[in-house]
């Protein structure tokens, strides 16, 4: 059946991933009733309550919307384990998950010359350290 409706994705997804409307709107960070507002399509998700239901439902806010099949969600038993991050972890994968496609690169970029700086740091920190016990 196709699921012509942003509630009846919701809902699907949900049931998919085996959530109660308890269990995701925690996730979501928004009130079992909201998400039972949602999937009887009473309103629709906005801003960036669509971004914390697209995360929690493990697919895009386009799908959540429109339906795109292009962007089609995965089935859950193709997604990863999760991880346990830690929460400063999981904070900055959900601020780089909130970026535009377009600014995650120069995001990575960033951060890799940082790591870059800091190992050659570490690493001439080292050197030092071995030269001053060979004295």
């Amino acid at each position: 059946m196709i699921k012509t409706t942003p509630g009846e994705r919701i809902k699907s997804r949900r049931t998919e991933l085996k959530y109660t409307q308890r269990e995701l709107g925690k996730l979501a960070h928004v009130s079992h009733v909201t998400i039972s507002k949602w999937e009887s399509d009473d309103n629709e998700p906005a801003g960036r309550h669509l971004f914390q239901l697209s995360k929690a439902l493990r697919c895009s806010p386009t799908w959540v919307l429109y339906g795109d099949e292009t962007l089609e969600p995965p089935a859950p038993e193709e997604l990863p384990e999760q991880m346990n991050l830690s929460e400063l972890e999981t904070q900055l994968l959900d601020l780089f998950r909130s970026l535009p496609e377009s600014e995650k690169g120069r995001h990575v970029a960033d951060l890799q010359a940082k790591v870059d700086d800091f190992n050659r740091l570490f690493y001439e920190l080292l050197q030092a350290r071995k030269s001053s016990k060979k004295k």
